[in-house]
């Protein structure tokens, strides 16, 4: 059996609107701190394998 991994869609005008994890709370939050910054940082978004991470970082 073969198991194939499909990326969900992700509309330009509303990122979140496919995200049934309730992800956009986290962005909004992330986007307050990224904002307070204007030099710049390092951040890092960590997790286990398949949690959602590339897809919350192509939504956001």
């Amino acid at each position: 059996m073969k198991y194939k991994h499909y990326d969900i869609t992700i509309p330009e005008d509303n990122p979140f609107a496919n995200c049934k994890l309730n992800r956009k709370q986290y962005a909004n939050v992330l986007t307050q701190i990224v904002s307070n910054y204007s030099d710049g940082f390092v951040m890092s978004v960590n997790g286990a394998w398949g949690t959602g991470k590339s897809t919350f970082m192509k939504m956001w």
